[in-house]
Formats: structure tokens, sequence, C-alpha cells
């Protein structure tokens, strides 16, 4: 057997693949997203197509940035990582270190069990709630289901008047709330213009780190947001964040931080969290992220699935990750069309409500089109 070692965070492989191919392609963005750590105009992500001995395929994301953001490797890093180190390696059938390769390990093994839940004829929302020791099965894999949203605004230093059109605009098209990204500097006044355009959703904040101590971050404190998220460095202990939150008036969101199933733990043990921002690929995967949903719920704290600009393979995944019952808050995943023109799969879409309609079918529910793959690829690599 030949597994991905390296901690709690990534599923075991059960079975070594007759071949990997890594395919690399660039996908303009809609727009320029903003935020603290960085900015992004193109999604320049690897896609992993897993096959296995009985030739049926699955498929996972690696959404890195260009950047070492969101806690995870870059793009650059991952790619050499993939191709030149823990691909090689699994094939030869040895276990493999997850170190510095987050995202890389996770979509490994997010196509692993594409592949084997398409083989089996199975719903990732089956496997996932078929292991949690207290939901029922409640969805079968023709069970549609549609989710509550939240309309993430990345738009970091925009005139006053255009975030105020884009939280309206979020409103008009049925968000639950709105997430505004923020900066020292660039907070008070512009949560106060999502605030006054958008009265009646749910206004939270996403800081990336980017505030040095309380002092900074107390007129934003005094807003009465439904959370801000990752306001400190992912830096500070589980100590630090603790003694930061008991002086907070806000509930404290924690995202970069949360690197782990065992970070999640370590958190809530410590009392350092409120809420919850879920990312599959930051946690290990799917099956890794469905774990620490039902620790988290149990533990009495708030979950919602947060995005990491994915495409449509990484986003089908993680908006069922999103449809689990520990999920009460809305999830930051958009639809396709949010983003990109065209995505390398069938669009994940909204229905007339606007709320995110979650993938059915075998495995994750999306397969690319080969078309857009030689579209948009820039590399690829086959490995047998």
């Amino acid at each position: 057997m030949s597994g991905l070692a390296g901690g709690d965070c990534v599923e075991m492989i059960e079975e070594i693949p007759a071949a990997i191919r890594f395919l690399r392609v660039n996908v303009p963005l809609r727009k320029q997203h903003r935020t603290a750590q960085g900015s992004e105009h193109l999604r320049d992500v690897i896609l992993v197509s897993w096959l296995r001995q009985d030739g049926v395929v699955g498929w996972g994301e690696c959404p890195t940035l260009s950047f070492a953001g969101y806690a995870t490797e870059s793009t650059e890093v991952a790619w050499q990582g993939l191709t030149t180190e823990l691909g090689p390696q699994l094939m030869l059938g040895n276990s493999i270190l997850a170190a510095g390769l987050i995202a890389s390990t996770a979509a490994l093994a997010d196509a692993s069990l594409d592949a084997r839940l398409r083989s089996e004829g199975r719903a990732l929302v089956e496997e996932l709630l078929s292991d949690s020791s207290e939901s029922p099965l409640a969805q079968t894999a023709g069970e549609a289901r549609c989710l509550p949203r939240c309309v993430v605004i990345a738009e970091l230093g925009a005139p006053l008047s255009e975030l105020a059109d884009l939280a309206l605009a979020a409103a008009q098209a049925g968000a639950a709330m709105v997430k505004l990204k923020i900066a020292p500097g660039h907070d008070l006044e512009a949560l106060r213009a999502v605030r006054a355009a958008a009265p009646d959703l749910l206004l939270a904040a996403d800081a990336n780190g980017s505030y040095s101590d309380l002092d900074q971050l107390r007129a934003v404190d005094a807003l009465g947001l439904a959370f801000i998220e990752q306001p400190f460095s992912a830096e500070l202990t589980w100590d630090e964040l603790s003694q930061l939150r008991a002086k907070m008036e806000t509930p404290l969101a924690l995202d970069e931080s949360l690197v782990s199933l065992d970070a999640v733990r370590s958190a809530a043990l410590a009392g350092a969290v409120d809420v919850v921002s879920i990312k599959p690929a930051r946690l290990g995967g799917m099956k890794a992220a469905a774990s620490a949903v039902e620790f988290a719920a149990a533990a009495g704290m708030d979950v919602f699935v947060g995005g990491m600009l994915e495409l449509g393979i990484g986003r089908a995944g993680a908006a069922v990750v999103a449809s689990l019952p520990g999920c009460n808050l809305p999830t930051d995943l958009g639809p396709s069309s949010q983003y990109v023109k065209q995505d390398i799969c069938e669009p994940i879409d909204v229905n007339l409500a606007g709320e995110l309609i979650v993938p059915t079918g075998p495995g994750i529910g999306r397969v690319p089109d080969e078309s857009r793959l030689q579209q948009y690829g820039v590399d690829e690599v086959i490995l047998r």
C-alpha cells in the first residue's frame, strides 16, 4: 500500500495508479482579485488526472496562487513537487512526505478518491456522509442541494462607490452575506459603505492576517460584524490568538491558521476560534475537510467553506463539503461565472434565488472538457 505521509490531513492512497497526468492551465479571471497578500489576474492552477488499474479516471485540482498564499505553496512550487517528487514516488509505490506541499498532496488524494468513487458508481456526498459518526445519509447522488452564498468583495483599495455598487449587486443577486477584504487603512470607511449599500445582508470582514495588534482593529471590532476572518498573522500561537479573541467583541474566524485537521482541533481546545473557515485544498483534501467540519460543528463552532479561487474541479468538491450538515454559515463559493468567462468543465452555477447548486453524479460530479484543457493548457506531464 502506498500512502501520503505527513500527518492526519491527507487520505491514504489505496492503490498505485496506472498513470497520473498533471496539467497546468492558465485561465484568465474576469477581473483582478486583490487582497492584503497580493493580487491575481489569471488562475494558474494544476489539474491531476488519476487513472486506476481498472481504467476509471478521477480528477483533483491544486488551486494554488502565483505567490505562496493562503498558507499553501505557490503554483510553481506545486508543479515541481508534483511532477518531480510526489508523482514519481507514488508510481513507484513509495510513501511520500507532504511537508511544504499541502495543496499538492490534497490534489492527489482528491483525484484518487474521485477515481475510486467513479469506479464504485458512488457520489462524493455519499462517501463523506457515510464516514460521519453523527450525520445520517440524507443525500443521494441524484438529489440536488442549493446553498446560501456569501459574496466576497476582493477589491482592496477600490473607491467606496465601487464597493457599494458591488454590495448592492450581491444583495440583488440573492446573497445571504457579504464579506469584504480589508487591511489597515482600507477598512472602516469601506465596511461602512458596504453596510449602507446592503443593510439587510450579514456583513463580515477578511483581513488575511494583515493586522499587527488589536489596537489597529478596534474600530472595525466595534462595527458589530458577523465575524472578522484572520485579522492576525497565522504565525501567532494558539495561546496568543486565544488572548486576542478574549478581548474582541466580534467573533474570530480563522483561515490561514488552520493548515490541518490537527490545527482545527488545537485551535478549538485553546479557545482561539469562534468560526472555522474550511478549505479542502489546505486541509489535505475533501475527506479531511469533512472530518474538520464534523469536529468543529460538534465543538460548537460556526463553520463555512471558504474559496481559493478554484476552477470547476476544485469548486465542485468544495461545494459538496459545503453541503454537509455541520456547515451552518453561507459558503464563500460562488458560481464559475463570477470568476471566469469559461471554466474548464461544466460550470458551477446558481439557481434563480442566487443559491449555489451543489454538483451531483458520480464522484465530484464534474470532469474537465478536453478541448478546454487544450485551449488553456500551458504544460503537461504524464507518468506511467
